[in-house]
């Protein structure tokens, strides 16, 4: 009994979880149909409002397009003018500058003219010295070519006079010492032959005797040494006239000399300033040639500098057609206003010369080394700055549109039941009361949810067996 009793309740507690599963089914089943009608109507006018936000920024951007349509036609007419006022100061420069370069080149050509013409007078002088130095050396080394043969022709005749006088007044003397020392040893053998004689017949000699022929030997010795120094002295003034003509052989060798010395100066110092006036003539024609070359690169240098100006103005009219009306009003942002801050007293300062000297610098309105590109760098900057601003609100449109490309989806995928939908996860299926969205919902006011008392769904619901 007990156990049928169990059987038959377990058999009720399974047909009670059948019918639980049913009725839960047909609940969430009719509340899928509630909440997706709620939500197709909160779709509905989300889609509503930004259908009219759309229209409206589109209103917006054709007046905004109408508005730089007209600043475009005003700014074509301001570049044409723009253009043809450029051109016409282009012309302006090019004829200045073509009026300059030729009275530049005629100031060369009539410099070139006095050059030339000085050269050539100068030439004419150093070449009219120069003959007639050559003529007065020509002469000189004539002269003194001339005086030197005849001096030396005197030198010689003198010394060859002298000579023969020499040789002959020797060769008298030594005829005549020859002549005499004969006599005198004939004298000397005949008295020799005479004492021998007398000798032979007295055996017997005085002393006396002896004595005077020596005496007389000695004398006789004497005068053979008397004269044997005389034909020394003789030798030795022979030989004093021949170093004498060496001598003066040597020194006119040497005159000589210097003369050649000078004169192969005088030809180099000839070839120096020949030299130096070639040198010069290189020299002319090297700055004629660097002048030439310099005026050329100058005026390329200047039609590069042209052709640089035309680029920079024609970019600068191309960016213009870029600028907003602030821009083309105020071109260049205004920086903080620190003089004003500093004449209304907000910024303090210790020491009144530096207040004074602070107060000097923010007055001056000169330009000074460091501020020559503080235009350039606010326009940069300011470029730089809508970059990066457009960069971000494309990112913030583009996060956006995902967004409402998600929403949209969410939404087809609501309104349409198919498999793929249903294994997805399902922005309009309540599960446990919670819905599988995959943004956070955006909570208003005015929307109100809708409960349902347990109660009343209950009693209103037929419970299937």
């Amino acid at each position: 009994m007990l156990m049928q009793q169990r059987h038959k309740l377990q058999k009720d507690t399974q047909l009670e979880v059948r019918n639980t599963k049913y009725n839960m089914s047909r609940i969430q089943e009719s509340w899928l149909k509630i909440m997706r009608s709620a939500k197709t109507k909160q779709l509905k006018k989300q889609v509503e409002i930004i259908s009219q936000n759309h229209e409206r920024d589109v209103d917006r951007k054709d007046a905004i397009l109408q508005m730089l349509d007209r600043d475009l036609d005003e700014a074509e007419e301001q570049h044409q003018v723009a253009v043809r006022s450029h051109l016409l100061n282009v012309d302006r420069l090019l004829e200045i500058q073509q009026s300059r370069l030729l009275a530049l080149d005629e100031e060369f050509q009539r410099d070139v003219a006095t050059l030339r013409e000085e050269f050539r007078i100068e030439r004419e002088n150093i070449q009219e010295r120069h003959a007639l130095e050559k003529r007065e050396l020509a002469l000189i080394v004539e002269q003194v070519e001339r005086e030197e043969k005849n001096r030396e022709m005197a030198d010689i005749t003198d010394h060859q006079s002298q000579f023969e006088l020499i040789r002959n007044k020797n060769i008298e003397e030594d005829h005549q010492m020859r002549s005499g020392l004969e006599e005198q040893i004939e004298e000397t053998r005949a008295r020799c032959k005479e004492r021998l004689q007398a000798y032979e017949k007295s055996t017997e000699s005085s002393t006396t005797e002896y004595k005077e022929y020596l005496r007389r030997d000695a004398s006789l010795s004497d005068q053979v040494e008397r004269r044997l120094r005389q034909v020394e002295r003789m030798q030795a003034a022979i030989q004093h006239w021949k170093q004498k003509i060496a001598q003066n052989r040597q020194e006119c060798e040497e005159r000589n000399q210097q003369l050649r010395t000078e004169k192969d100066h005088i030809a180099k110092h000839f070839q120096e300033l020949k030299a130096k006036m070639n040198h010069f003539r290189t020299e002319g024609k090297k700055r004629l040639a660097d002048l030439t070359m310099n005026a050329r690169n100058c005026i390329k240098s200047l039609k590069d500098q042209l052709g640089l100006a035309e680029r920079i103005l024609k970019t600068a009219e191309l960016c213009r057609k870029f600028e907003t009306e602030r821009e083309k009003v105020l071109p260049f942002y205004l920086s903080r206003d620190i003089l004003q801050e500093f004449e209304e007293g907000e910024l303090e300062f210790g020491d009144e010369d530096l207040k004074e000297e602070i107060r000097k610098e923010l007055t001056d309105v000169g330009i000074d080394e460091w501020t020559y590109l503080d235009n350039f760098f606010k326009r940069y900057n300011k470029v730089k700055l809508d970059f990066h601003a457009v960069e971000q609100e494309g990112k913030r449109l583009t996060k956006e549109n995902v967004q409402l490309r998600s929403i949209l989806k969410q939404f087809l995928d609501g309104v349409s039941v198919n498999e793929d939908v249903l294994s997805a996860p399902n922005p309009l299926l309540v599960v446990n009361g919670k819905v599988n969205l995959n943004h956070v919902p955006v909570k208003r006011a005015a929307d109100k949810t809708v409960y349902v008392e347990a109660a009343h769904h209950a009693g209103n619901t037929v419970v299937r067996r």
